[in-house]
């Protein structure tokens, strides 16, 4: 997933603002946006082939993601889009798309639990 988002960074912004916008096609992404993704997909990529403690504090840091798109999405929505465009305030979200950010928290908690489970088994 990592090597897609890193070599593929703008495809993957416009799938996504497909998914998650009303009008994508009338949204100013900001000039860091794709190269954020880009760089978000090589940090990926790079966690995954060091493993072990960069892997574990990374899995910290899902964590807390999850919790944050599980328990206030719409703020994380807000937040996001305030880096992610030059005018966030033209920005229209498609309606369902909160249900969906705290399914992903879910998901993220539940990748991130399992981690820490199976680290307590280890020691």
């Amino acid at each position: 997933m990592g090597l897609v988002i890193a070599l593929v960074p703008a495809r993957v912004r416009e799938a996504f603002e497909k998914l998650a916008l009303k009008k994508s096609d009338e949204v100013s992404p900001s000039p860091s946006f794709t190269p954020a993704i880009r760089t978000e997909g090589v940090i990926f990529v790079v966690v995954s082939v060091l493993g072990g403690t960069v892997y574990r504090v990374s899995m910290y840091v899902l964590g807390l993601a999850g919790a944050i798109a599980l328990f206030v999405p719409k703020q994380a929505l807000r937040f996001s889009m305030n880096i992610a465009y030059e005018n966030p305030e033209t920005v229209e979200w498609k309606d369902g798309l909160v249900p969906v950010i705290r399914g992903f928290g879910v998901l993220y908690l539940f990748i991130a639990l399992n981690e820490v489970k199976n680290r307590s088994r280890e020691t």
